[in-house]
């Protein structure tokens, strides 16, 4: 809160915003910066997204195997991202606790089946489907 007798500090407004929006993004630059960096910028999705897709593929086939009716295999899929996500940040015992809580929040948070968790997490630890 301002001091008193001071005024609120000024609010951007969106046509304040606007404004310096359409000044820092000009469309020459953005376009000579990406031309510049487009082939990492290529290189780093693919290689970032090949895991992912990796991994929805193979979590696919464990929900088949599973019978999981189409309509709950976001459940698990979203279970499977989140867990490669500390996969990425962290190994060991702490990978272990992390995905452990996932499980746990899964379990009571969305229903989803515990044994089907446990080999999902077992091909992000490491031990396959």
């Amino acid at each position: 809160y301002p001091e008193e007798g001071k005024n609120m500090p000024y609010v951007r407004t969106l046509r304040d915003r606007v404004q310096k929006f359409s000044l820092k993004v000009v469309g020459d630059i953005v376009r000579d910066r990406f031309a510049q960096v487009e082939n990492i910028a290529k290189g780093r999705v693919a290689e970032g997204m090949a895991p992912v897709v990796a991994v929805r593929e193979l979590v696919r086939k464990i929900l088949e195997e599973e019978g999981v009716p189409t309509g709950h295999h976001a459940i698990y899929y979203s279970f499977a991202f989140k867990a490669v996500s500390k996969a990425l940040s962290h190994t060991g015992p702490t990978l272990v606790k992390e995905i452990e809580g996932l499980k746990a929040m899964w379990v009571t948070a969305h229903g989803a089946d515990p044994a089907i968790l446990d080999k999902i997490a077992k091909l992000i630890l490491g031990g396959g489907s």
